[in-house]
């Protein structure tokens, strides 16, 4: 009993002595991502808040409004505390303060303070801290003593055209070149080295709404006066950004812009990104309960990784959004919350080996997140992929999909080191749960190629034995036809291989038949579906979430039904000689030529690459073309008109087409409205019988 007793003691002082490994907080938050169709979807987290640090923590006092936060390659962070014009060095755990800046000397020996400083850049490798003290209207270079080096205040030049200087954020490159945000739309102030200014780098992109291009094409006929009187259409300001390597990243804190959110530009200030097709943010706007309102994301800062990785800061819904080098979204965290990983108002955005640091000037803390065992996999597997190592990442994304089937970017990422170990069937197949045409288009090539290698000769027998077959029906074709008349469906092939003269023999016979003229609408039905649902992945820019009949239906039946009454009633007018029996057998035989291309190319799509998409483009214009030509006929035969009248027809039939769709529409939405009133108040009588 007593040995009993003595090993319990040991083993509860073992445990008080030891150190105690505290479980990462709850987050206050819901961990989403969004699917290939841009729909939210629940997603394991990257990372989790594991606390907040405040001023106290640091041992130098509350902090008020941090507004900035950088990791220097001295391994210390530096902190701009704005409320208190100071700026704390602490180490790289936070645990403590190292140093506090509040004052800065000169070389005579005066000493100048701080006023509301907003940004901070530090590279401790030439012993310079670049501060953007805001209120001062001044970039402030001292050295890590806090010796001040040089100041950058408003510049002496006419390009320079706004009447303040007020710095946000600073950066400096390997040069020495210093930016700074100075809320210009014109972008960033650059200066040299040596201090001067030299102009705007990174500026944004007007956003092409459609009142900025009717204005533009309006101002062709605009005076001189009305076009200085009128209003400017001017971009957005850039409002954080960031340098890594030879590029400078951007972001755009306006939540009504819709380019240039985010930008990697290179020296010459060219934005790689806009060649990519990527969101930043979230995908739709976000209802807001608590104002009753919509919320656009709007990236208040940007943070490059050591790794590569973006980290994108959104001030509306206090969320961070982590993407890769390419921008394919990775994780979403935070939000909007008084809890531990909960932000009021987020203002900065770092990170440092396996963490995420991001200060609210509100709730003037700074919030760690560490990256989970789910966010360790990602993160491995996308800095391998980042490499070039798409083999070697392979066993990562297989052990992420095993934790979260749906989560796009792994998918992306087996389909690459499918491709590049030769696997081409499991890359087209992890390419279309990834719905990633453009790698599931190189995978196709690669499994075509193979196929054709292995089957090459019974192709060319199967291919060589369907000609002959072909060649044989078209002699005993013509030979039959030579002893017997047309039957209906022959006299279809026949206007299509004469278009000039076939329509008017077919009325001179009398031929044509009314049930396959609705076999063909109804075969431009299935062509319509079959060129929009059954293309081949390859070829696929935008799935669809949802199968609608309702919009093929107005494209075929509906079309054609209006085609023939407005024909059938505007010839009636100009004297034409067109039943409405011949006008519904005439334009439904000219119709195939276009159906035809339709399902050509649909089976094509399965067969081809995109580099060879040329080829179904030349199919697409014949056919197109041909019906053309076959309907101007069909409208000259059936009436008897001349060449002058048949066009004038044709012009007259497709405003006749027009206006009998808007009415369809307008009826369409009086029905609509009817049975919204009836139902409305249906239900206001059963709800009062039951009451």
């Amino acid at each position: 009993m007593k040995n009993r007793i003595t090993i319990l003691v040991i083993a509860a002082a073992s445990l008080l002595a030891s150190p105690v490994t505290i479980a990462h907080a709850a987050a206050p938050y819901e961990t989403y991502s969004y699917d290939s169709m841009g729909n939210a979807i629940p997603s394991q987290a990257g990372y989790a808040p594991e606390r907040a640090v405040s001023g106290y923590d640091l041992g130098v006092g509350a902090m008020d409004a941090p507004e900035d936060i950088f990791m220097a390659d001295d391994g210390l962070f530096y902190i701009v505390d704005s409320g208190n014009n100071r700026i704390i060095a602490a180490g790289s755990e936070l645990t403590s303060a190292v140093r506090t800046y509040s004052e800065f000397s000169y070389e005579d020996g005066t000493v100048t303070t701080l006023n509301q400083p907003k940004g901070i850049y530090v590279c401790a490798e030439k012993d310079r801290m670049y501060v953007a003290d805001t209120e001062n209207s001044r970039v402030l270079v001292t050295t890590l003593g806090g010796e001040v080096v040089s100041e950058l205040s408003y510049p002496d030049s006419p390009i320079y055209n706004s009447p303040t200087f007020r710095p946000q954020k600073v950066i400096a490159d390997k040069a020495g070149n210093v930016y700074t945000i100075v809320n210009n739309t014109t972008g960033a102030a650059m200066f040299s080295p040596d201090g001067e200014f030299t102009g705007f780098y990174g500026a944004n992109r007007v956003q092409p709404t459609a009142e900025v291009i009717g204005n533009y094409f309006r101002s062709f006929f605009m005076s001189d006066e009305k076009k200085l009187s009128r209003i400017r259409s001017i971009p957005t300001a850039i409002t954080g950004f960031d340098i890594s390597g030879d590029f400078v990243y951007t972001c755009t804190a306006s939540n009504t812009q819709q380019t240039d959110t985010v930008k990697k530009l290179n020296a010459a200030g060219k934005n790689i990104f806009s060649k990519l097709d990527v969101i930043f943010g979230d995908r739709k706007p976000m209802y807001d309960t608590s104002h009753n309102q919509l919320l656009a994301s709007a990236m208040t800062d940007i943070e490059i990784s050591s790794d590569g990785c973006i980290n994108c800061l959104d001030l509306t819904m206090g969320r961070i959004f982590r993407y890769d080098e390419d921008g394919e979204l990775m994780f979403i965290i935070g939000g909007k919350a008084e809890q531990l990983g909960g932000f009021d108002t987020v203002s900065a955005i770092e990170s440092y080996g396996e963490r995420l640091y991001a200060s609210d000037s509100v709730k003037d803390t700074i919030t760690v997140f560490r990256e989970t065992s789910f966010g360790r996999a990602v993160n491995k597997a996308v800095s391998l992929y980042g490499q070039g190592y798409y083999e070697e990442a392979l066993e990562p994304w297989y052990e992420v999909l095993s934790r979260d089937g749906n989560y796009r970017r792994a998918n992306t990422g087996v389909a690459m080191a499918l491709l590049r170990k030769g696997d081409y069937e499991g890359a087209m197949e992890y390419a279309k749960k990834a719905d990633s045409s453009e790698i599931y288009n190189k995978a196709f090539e690669g499994y075509r190629r193979e196929f054709l290698g292995r089957n090459l000769g019974k192709i060319v027998l199967s291919a060589g034995a369907a000609a002959a077959g072909i060649f044989a029906a078209v002699k005993l074709k013509r030979r039959w036809t030579q002893m017997k008349d047309f039957t209906p469906l022959q006299w279809v092939f026949h206007v299509i291989r004469h278009p000039f003269e076939g329509f008017g023999d077919m009325r001179w016979k009398k031929a044509g038949s009314l049930k396959i003229a609705f076999a063909i609408v109804f075969l431009l039905f299935l062509a319509l579906i079959a060129d929009g649902r059954l293309y081949g992945f390859q070829f696929r820019s935008v799935q669809e979430e949802t199968f609608s009949i309702v919009p093929y239906i107005m494209k075929s039946f509906v079309l054609f039904g209006a085609w023939t009454v407005g024909n059938w009633a505007v010839c009636t007018i100009l004297s034409g000689e067109g039943t409405m029996r011949n006008i519904c057998i005439f334009s439904a035989y000219a119709l195939v030529p276009y159906i035809g291309q339709l399902f050509v190319n649909t089976a094509l799509s399965h067969v081809l690459i995109r580099d060879e998409a040329v080829f179904m483009g030349i199919i697409e214009i014949i056919g197109t073309l041909w019906t053309v030509l076959l309907i101007f006929t069909a409208v000259r035969d059936a009436h008897g008109y001349s060449a002058a009248r048949t066009l004038s027809a044709v012009l007259l039939t497709l405003g006749a087409v027009l206006i009998m769709l808007i009415l369809l529409i307008l009826l369409m939405s009086l029905v609509q409205q009817i049975y919204i009133f009836i139902s409305t108040i249906i239900t206001e009588i059963t709800y009062r019988i039951r009451s």
